[in-house]
C-alpha cells in the first residue's frame, strides 16, 4: 500500500510538471507571436505569466530580454540576458548577442567588445556574433578588427545580406573604393528589391562616376580616385574605374541608356578583377572577384546588372526582365549553385 502511494504521488508529480512546461511553452510561444506583431508590453506580460510558474525557465527568460531589447529597455534587456548566460542553456548564444548588442545601444561599446568576444569563444562561427562584433569595432572606429569580425560574419553566413552591407561601410570608411563596391554588388545580389536595396543601388551607381564631371559637351573633369598604398591590392582597378566613368562621356556612347553604360561599366570592373586575379587568393579574391567574374566568362552579367536594378522599379529594367525570361533563368541557374 506504501509502495502504490508513493507512486501515485509520484506520478502525479510529473503529470504536474508536464504540465506546468505546456503552459510555459504556450505562453512563452503566444509572446513570440505579439513580439512579431509589435505588441511588446503584451508579450512582456505573456513571459512574465510563464516565470510566474517557473521563474527559472531559460526559455521565458531569453524571450523576455530579447523582445526588451527590441523594445530599446536595455537595461532590463542586459539584466536577463545576463541571467540567461548564467544559466549556460540553449539560449547561451542568443543571449550573448542580447547582452552585447543592448550594452552597444547603451553607449557600453567597449563592454560590448568584450561580450561578443567571450561570446564568440564559444561559438566561433556565429554569424550574428561577428556581424554584431563589427559594427561595435566600426562604432569605435577600429576599421581594422571591424573588416575581420565582418568577413568572419560573411564566411559563417555567406548569404546574410547585412554582413555584406557592413563590410562595404566599413571599408569605405577605410576609403578603398574597390573594395566597398564588391561587397554591395554582392548585398544587391541577395536583396535586389527592398527600401535598403534602393538606397545602395543608388550608392554602386554614384560611386561608379565618382570623380568624374563634365564641363561641357567637350570637356570632361577626372579625378583619378585611387588609393595607390601598398596595403591597397585593388588600387589598379580603383584607377580603372575612373577611366571608365570618363569614358561614359565619350561620343560613342552619346546614345546609350544609362542602364546600357551601368551593364559596360559592371561588366568593365568585373573583367579587370578577374584579370588581376590569377593566382591571387583570398577572402576578397575568391568570395567577391571569382565569383563575379565568372558572372562574366558565363555571359551572365547583363541580366545580373537588371536583376539587381529592380529596386528603383524602372520601366526600361521591367521591360528587359520581361523580354529576356532565358537570360533571368540562366542568371537564378547561376545564383542556385
Amino acid at each position: 500500500m506504501k509502495f502504490l502511494l508513493t507512486l501515485t504521488i509520484g506520478l502525479l508529480f510529473t503529470v504536474t510538471l508536464f504540465g506546468q512546461e505546456d503552459r510555459i511553452n504556450e505562453l512563452v510561444k503566444r509572446g513570440i507571436e505579439l513580439n512579431d506583431q509589435g505588441k511588446y508590453a503584451e508579450a512582456v506580460a505573456k513571459y512574465n505569466a510563464a516565470l510566474e510558474i517557473d521563474i527559472n525557465s531559460e526559455f521565458a527568460t531569453y524571450e523576455l530580454s530579447y523582445t526588451y531589447m527590441t523594445m530599446g529597455q536595455y537595461d532590463n534587456a542586459v539584466r536577463y540576458s545576463k541571467k540567461v548566460i548564467k544559466q549556460n542553456g540553449s539560449h547561451l548564444h542568443e543571449a550573448y548577442v542580447v547582452l552585447g548588442s543592448s550594452l552597444d545601444m547603451l553607449g557600453k561599446s567597449k563592454k560590448a567588445v568584450d561580450v561578443f568576444v567571450e561570446g564568440l569563444a564559444l561559438f566561433p562561427n556565429s554569424n550574428l556574433l561577428n556581424y554584431n562584433l563589427a559594427l561595435t569595432y566600426y562604432k569605435l572606429q577600429n576599421y581594422e578588427k571591424a573588416e575581420v569580425a565582418a568577413i568572419n560574419a560573411i564566411i559563417a553566413k555567406p548569404k546574410h545580406p547585412s554582413s555584406h552591407l557592413a563590410l562595404s561601410t566599413i571599408v569605405q570608411a577605410k576609403e578603398e573604393q574597390i573594395k566597398s563596391l564588391l561587397p554591395l554588388y554582392y548585398f544587391l545580389m541577395l536583396e535586389p528589391n527592398s527600401q535598403r536595396s534602393k538606397i545602395n543601388y543608388i550608392k554602386v551607381r554614384e560611386m561608379l562616376i565618382q570623380g568624374v564631371t563634365q564641363k561641357d559637351e567637350k570637356n570632361v573633369d577626372m579625378k583619378i580616385v585611387s588609393d595607390t598604398s601598398s596595403s591597397n591590392e585593388f588600387s589598379g582597378a580603383e584607377m580603372m574605374v575612373s577611366l571608365r566613368a570618363a569614358a561614359r562621356y565619350a561620343a560613342a556612347n552619346r546614345n546609350k541608356s544609362d542602364m546600357q553604360i551601368f551593364v559596360e561599366s559592371t561588366r568593365g570592373i568585373f573583367s579587370i578583377l578577374g584579370e588581376m586575379k590569377k593566382d591571387k587568393t583570398g577572402f576578397w579574391w575568391d568570395i567577391y572577384v571569382a565569383r563575379f567574374n565568372d558572372l562574366v566568362a558565363t555571359n551572365n552579367y547583363e541580366a545580373f546588372c537588371y536583376y539587381i536594378s529592380k529596386s528603383i522599379n524602372a520601366d526600361e529594367v521591367k521591360k528587359w526582365i520581361a523580354d529576356n525570361p532565358s537570360k533571368m533563368q540562366a542568371l537564378m541557374d547561376w545564383m542556385n549553385k
